[in-house]
């Protein structure tokens, strides 16, 4: 099926259940399939072809589903921004994938003005949820589209549908293109791991951005209600679960501590959670032991990337019943389980052969899930391709019983709360200080973030930093996901003979004594 039709299946269904709950208000699967296709008649009304470029910027918000099947409807490419990037970011995403339209949300109506002005081939910029100066509606630009139907595509299983920024150890976005195959890949694999007697409640809390806006497209043909918050407070995310009867969440690691952590936990009835799902960064054996207790035999882990979409490992409700019940299966809580129900994921040698039990090597996947190529960049999609598999960048071993554990990651990039920040940008920023002679910037171990972004520094002979006023200058360049958390002085750096400084040097003095390396 293509992706979109997993969404007519549910409002064929279940026409007057509600399809998202936002807030006070929700809207049915045939209210919803309305919006949908008034986005889709409006996209091809426009004179946009096929396969052009649709960029989203926007908090989560019940349109932003609108639109997304929108542009699936219409056979175009959703492009996904994270609307927590700088505007700078966004705009060589926007322009990096040849966008034809932007539809955004008020809050982020700077990027829309940036983003108009700066790239000619932008044809149309749209806001989602009010009327912003210079810009139409969403209802608005329904009215000024209004007129005869236009003919939907015919689309195929190999068409794509979407590119999802990732990036390279320069931080340069590179466009993942992933097609009607690829996210099916997770829908079947959802299908298979995930069980329900009724109608499924989705809690949406992470970015939509992200692993969220491909899994639920599994739970629409059944009737699946997703409620969107848009914050990522802990005490709103238990309300929410008593509140709605939810059924299935995803949560990364840093808000399962802080959920943990609340002191009002144990007020609330959760006993609705069938499966707790997490993954995009490690988590913390202690704490999942935690949650275990807390939560009950319902956590489910997914590990995959951008270029290759959840679920190519996976470690079950059932594995983790059982490594709680054995001690002498607890290492296994520090593994991203085995390979998922489609995906056959190894540990790949230099050599490029099958690594041997505890050998180490690099983490490949030959997978449904995984992309067709990168955004017009072939150099780039040879460099991760070879005899037939496609490589992470992760260091890891498999034991004899498959469990695969994550050991080190063979690029420098950073995984902090589950977004990606490259350190080469960050030093960058932090070098533009006067006082600053130079920088390394790294991910430190974190209960919080998993790994939080700190740059060490060395300051210039006879000068001063206010570290906070370098934080506060960081965040302003950067935004608050890549900013430094923490910056610490060093009298000196670790340099190399030729005078090159050492990160992997100052990564592990953060990380000595540590059992992983990620």
């Amino acid at each position: 099926m293509l992706v979109i039709e997993h969404f007519e299946r549910g409002a064929a269904r279940f026409r007057d259940r509600a399809a998202v709950i936002e807030g006070d208000g929700s809207l049915t699967y045939a209210e919803m399939e309305d919006r949908m296709t008034r986005i889709a008649q409006g996209l091809l009304r426009s004179g946009l072809p096929v396969d052009s470029s649709v960029a989203l910027l926007s908090p989560n918000h019940s349109m932003v589903l609108a639109c997304q099947y929108g542009i699936f409807k219409a056979g175009m490419l959703w492009v996904p921004i994270n609307y927590r990037n700088s505007v700078s970011d966004n705009l060589a995403q926007l322009a990096k994938y040849d966008t034809r339209t932007l539809f955004f949300h008020s809050s982020l109506r700077e990027h829309a003005v940036a983003a108009s002005e700066a790239l000619p081939e932008l044809k149309q910029c749209v806001c989602i949820d009010a009327k912003v100066e210079g810009f139409p509606s969403l209802s608005d630009w329904f009215s000024e589209e209004g007129g005869e139907a236009v003919a939907f595509p015919i689309r195929e299983m190999e068409d794509a549908v979407a590119i999802s920024s990732t990036g390279g150890t320069t931080g340069e976005p590179k466009g993942a293109i992933h097609t009607n195959r690829s996210f099916e890949g997770v829908i079947a694999s959802v299908y298979a791991l995930f069980h329900f007697d009724e109608p499924p409640v989705h809690l949406i809390v992470a970015p939509l951005t992200h692993a969220a806006a491909i899994f639920h497209y599994a739970l629409l043909p059944r009737g699946g209600t997703q409620i969107l918050l848009s914050s990522t407070d802990p005490l709103a995310v238990l309300e929410a679960i008593q509140q709605h009867r939810v059924s299935v969440v995803y949560l990364p690691p840093t808000l399962i501590y802080m959920v943990l952590a609340h002191p009002r936990l144990k007020e609330f009835d959760l006993s609705s959670l069938r499966y707790l799902l997490y993954g995009a960064a490690p988590m913390s054996v202690d704490k999942l032991r935690e949650a275990c207790d807390v939560f009950g035999p319902i956590l489910i882990q997914s590990y995959g990337q951008t270029e290759c979409l959840q679920f190519t490992t996976v470690l079950t409700p059932k594995d983790h019943e059982e490594i709680l019940a054995d001690p002498a299966l607890a290492h296994r809580l520090a593994s991203v389980g085995r390979s998922g129900p489609f995906s056959r994921t190894e540990i790949v040698t230099e050599a490029g052969e099958v690594a041997a039990d505890d050998e180490m090597g690099e983490i490949a996947f030959r997978s449904a899930m995984q992309m067709t190529e990168f955004y017009k960049d072939p150099a780039a999609t040879a460099a991760i391709r070879r005899n037939g598999w496609q490589f992470s960048g992760d260091l890891g071993r498999r034991d004899a019983d498959g469990y695969i554990y994550i050991v080190d990651r063979k690029r420098d990039m950073i995984i902090s709360g589950g977004f990606n920040v490259f350190p080469g940008e960050v030093e960058q920023a932090v070098l533009g200080h006067p006082a600053v002679l130079d920088c390394v910037v790294v991910g430190i171990p974190d209960e919080k973030w998993g790994e939080m972004v700190t740059a060490a520094i060395e300051v210039k002979d006879g000068m001063s930093i206010d570290t906070a006023e370098l934080l506060a200058l960081c965040k302003e360049k950067l935004g608050s996901i890549k900013a430094p958390k923490q910056i610490d002085i060093w009298p000196e750096l670790p340099r190399s003979t030729a005078g090159k400084t050492l990160r992997r040097a100052v990564r592990d003095h953060y990380w000595a004594g540590m059992d992983r390396k990620i």
